[in-house]
């Protein structure tokens, strides 16, 4: 004879199998989101002294976000192209794209190039920024969850109106 245990909890991470995708984002998770996406389309890993950065944070607001940034130096790791498949794979991971993009997409006579949009989900926005002149290239996803900020950028700590 088998005897079985099932329990309730009201514990979101361990309520039994949820939706892939679905759930609060957590900053662990955003971490994964924005590394993923970065490596799924070719662009360099995030850059460490970034990532170290705003883990050691002691700033209130600085523990609301989640950064990537890839550099290049040499100019061959790292395009326009990448900065336009990571907005396309943020859309596709159900991101809606809530600014549009700022796309001058072609490098002017001084080298420059840059593309911006801002992208939400699920509480969570993502500002991605790209830059491209002729002595670099750099690619930054900066994500904050939205309430934190609000709550973090408040002068008594508590979350605002607007």
């Amino acid at each position: 004879m088998a005897i079985g245990l099932t329990g309730c909890t009201t514990d979101p991470e361990n309520s039994g199998p949820r939706p892939e995708d679905s759930g609060p984002i957590t900053k662990a998770k955003m971490r994964l989101v924005l590394d993923g996406i970065t490596e799924d389309v070719g662009a360099p890993a995030n850059d460490p002294e970034v990532a170290a950065r705003t883990e050691t944070t002691d700033n209130p607001l600085g523990k609301c976000f989640v950064q990537y940034k890839g550099f290049d130096k040499t100019a061959t790791k790292l395009n326009i192209d990448h900065a336009r498949a990571v907005a396309t794979a943020l859309t596709d991971r159900g991101w809606s794209e809530k600014r549009g993009r700022d796309d001058d997409g072609k490098a002017s006579d001084h080298g420059t190039a840059v593309i911006r949009s801002v992208f939400k989900k699920r509480g969570w926005t993502v500002v991605m920024d790209y830059r491209q002149s002729s002595d670099f290239r750099v690619l930054s996803l900066d994500s904050f969850e939205d309430t934190c900020a609000k709550k973090a950028q408040a002068p008594d700590g508590a979350a605002s109106s607007d």
